[in-house]
This record gives structure tokens, sequence and C-alpha cells, in this order.
């Protein structure tokens, strides 16, 4: 990607991101989507656990974290060489801390979608202990990422409910938007953290003097790790017919491996 069009790209994707509180902006590299390296042979020997057993196994492993600490465990250079990550949005000290919050499921239409829609703004319709926001720049990547801490069994019924909701969704609108949503489609389960799910989807975005609306290609993972689910979306501002961004495997898995490990990695 030339650095012009990276720039405007960029330059789309955070104004596009203050304004729906949801984004990043895909690159046009060839990093998987929806697969990142991760403890994939824990997850397969885990796929038929039980609601309980694995709101259990969360409790066991990671505490829930609190805001100070879920802060701490956003990924730094440390974890990742070469990525910027930087504050957003206008939470509890304008820096994109505490913006999440409870998004219900009557707030799309059809509300079978509540899942998908709240997804959109890191969130879903149970109320978090703590939450950041960011936006993470690395080898021609930017993706806008969400840290959510729950109750263990909340946030093992955020991925369950997310999952269950995409093999229905296909489009919706929602109250929290003026955007429409459709080509709603699963991507598949990432290999990393304890469980997740992917999506893509289109954003039909109106804007004032336009008869038409815009489509915004968004790509979007979704990973619990014991009592944290991070949200990654990647939008394109300027797509080319049937693409959709690539959120970038590199960061998704520095991030998931930052709160595996509940530290950062030495180096």
């Amino acid at each position: 990607m030339s650095n012009t069009l990276f720039r405007r790209c960029a330059v789309g994707a955070v104004a596009l991101a203050l304004a729906l509180g949801a984004t990043g902006c895909g690159a046009e590299d060839s990093a998987a989507a929806h697969a990142p390296a991760g403890r994939s042979g824990e997850r397969a020997a885990g796929t038929g656990a039980s609601k309980a057993s694995k709101a259990e196994e969360s409790t066991a492993r990671v505490p829930v974290l609190v805001q100070d600490r879920l802060e701490e465990m956003v990924l730094d250079e440390r974890d990742l060489p070469g990525v910027s990550v930087n504050t957003i949005g206008a939470g509890t000290d304008g820096v994109g801390d505490g913006v999440v919050r409870p998004v219900p499921d009557r707030a799309s239409r059809p509300s079978a979608c509540g899942p998908v829609n709240s997804a959109l703004a890191g969130g879903s319709r149970f109320t978090p202990v703590a939450s950041v926001m960011r936006m993470a720049q690395s080898k021609g990547h930017l993706v806008t990422f969400y840290l959510v801490s729950y109750q263990q069994a909340d946030a093992v019924h955020v991925v369950d409910e997310l999952r269950a909701a995409l093999r229905t969704c296909t489009a919706f609108t929602s109250s929290t938007s003026s955007a429409g949503y459709e080509k709603v489609s699963p991507t598949g389960d990432p290999a990393a953290g304890d469980e997740g799910v992917s999506f893509r989807l289109t954003e039909l975005f109106n804007t004032p003097g336009r008869d038409d609306a815009i489509p915004i290609p968004k790509s979007v993972v979704v990973i619990r790790s014991g009592s944290t689910i991070a949200v990654f979306n990647a939008m394109d501002t300027l797509p080319e017919p049937g693409h959709y961004p690539k959120v970038s495997t590199d960061i998704v898995t520095a991030q998931v491996n930052v709160l595996d490990a509940g530290a950062h990695a030495t180096r």
C-alpha cells in the first residue's frame, strides 16, 4: 500500500471510528483475517466443554481485570516490535478508557442481530467491569480494538450469544447508529485465546448531502481470554469490489498473548 493511500485510509478510519465507535482500517497484505496463532490445541480439546466448565476455567486461570489492570494489559512494543498504539475516544479520562456500555438486543432490528450490533462497538448486552479502546498500527495495518473485562460467566455468554446470532443474522439496522448493515457472514473461529468468533459485514454509512449510502466493508475478530473479551475491527474506506479488509494477525496474536499470560513479553 502506498504511503498516500495508507494515510488516506488512516484518516478515514479515525474519523469513522470516532463517529461510529467501532473500526480499524484494512491492509492489503496477506495476513489472515480470522486465524491468528495461539493455543489452538487447548481450544480444540475444549470444544465440547459446557458453559459452566468454561466459566470455571476462566475463574481458575485469570482473575477479572479491573480498569487499571486492564489498561496495563494493552499491547506495546515489548509484545510486537514496531507497533504504535494510540488512545482514541471520549472515555472516563478522554483517552478511550471506560467507553464500552451494555447494548440491549432491542437496539437492533431484528433483535436476533443484537449480539452482532453490540460487537461492533466492542460490547454486548452484559455490563462490563472495565474496558479500553485503542487504535494499533503495525506493518501497514490499522486496527481498532477493545479490551473488555466481564464477570466470568458473562464473558462466556458474550461469545456464545454472538456465535448463535451469526448463524441467522444477515442484515440489520441499529438505533445506536444511522447506518445499516448487510452481508453479515461468519468467517470462522480464531485459533487464539480460549475461544472466539470472527465475521464480516458491509456498513451502509449515511452522510449529509448524499442520497446513497457509502458501503464500508468491515471485518471483526472477537476472542475470549479468561474473563476478558478482545474485539478487533478493521475497515476499508477505499474498498475494491468484493474486497474485505484483513484484521492483522500480528496485532491479534500479540494482544491475546498478553492477556493469556497476564503480562507483557520480555525481550
